[in-house]
């Protein structure tokens, strides 16, 4: 059994700030955004971006969730990130010496992505600087995450590294929101991944986030409660925390 999500972890992911796609919807260039780019709808698990391809444009994803993954250095699948509506990804083609890209983009659900191209991008900037700020913020930001990740993973437990993980997609207005709270589908391998443990702990994890009412699973969909309840002792095989369908 893992150890309790500590306090600084219980802080309600509704005061964690704005997600990135309110303040671009309110930046009076969005519309002319919109108006020059491709709206694309995908399913889930499509790739919208492949490692090696020719960078040629910026993506804004608008709804649903995607992921960015590398093939390491020992042939192991990496998991870089995950991407909520209002992230820009693809952006690392808009700089000087960028041949290919370097990881692949999928969507982990049903998306809404606006293709951009590189070009049309910096011609709307130079009416609406503010679309670079917002892309200049979010690479900080993305930046300070992994460094926290880096700084915290030999300190913080694993079930505080799992409970940061979701709260991180929740807060950036990952997921879908449900009567209950913000339902997130995340594989327990990529959990652990985030939080760098195993599919097994990650499990774990989530079965004492569901004793301590924090949480309701069912297969991949996580729902993180508006209003914990705790809840009685989870007979030791509960499917909905065991399974992945």
């Amino acid at each position: 059994m893992s150890a309790p999500v500590g306090s600084d972890s219980r802080k309600s992911i509704e005061q964690r700030g704005a997600p990135s796609l309110e303040r671009l919807l309110r930046d009076p260039g969005y519309s002319t955004l919109m108006s020059i780019a491709r709206t694309r709808h995908l399913s889930r698990n499509r790739v919208v971006i492949s490692a090696g391809g020719k960078p040629e444009s910026l993506y804004l994803l608008v709804s649903g969730l995607c992921t960015a993954r590398q093939v390491g250095s020992r042939g192991q699948e990496l998991l870089l990130a995950y991407f909520c509506p209002g992230d820009f990804f693809g952006e690392m083609g808009l700089f000087p010496g960028i041949q290919s890209r370097s990881a692949m983009i999928s969507t982990a659900a049903d998306s809404t992505v606006l293709e951009i191209p590189y070009q049309q991008f910096l011609e709307l900037t130079r009416k609406y600087p503010s679309f670079w700020l917002e892309l200049a913020g979010q690479l900080a930001t993305r930046l300070r995450t992994t460094n926290r990740r880096l700084a915290e993973m030999p300190v913080l437990h694993a079930s505080d590294r799992v409970w940061q993980a979701l709260a991180d997609i929740a807060a950036n207005g990952g997921g879908s929101r449900t009567a209950e709270g913000r339902a997130i589908r995340i594989t327990r391998q990529d959990l652990g991944k985030l939080a760098g443990c195993s599919r097994e702990l990650a499990g774990m994890v989530l079965r004492d986030l569901a004793i301590a009412g924090r949480i309701h699973a069912r297969g991949q969909t996580i729902v993180l409660l508006d209003h914990p309840v705790p809840s009685q002792q989870l007979p030791d095989s509960d499917p909905d925390l065991d399974s992945e369908n």
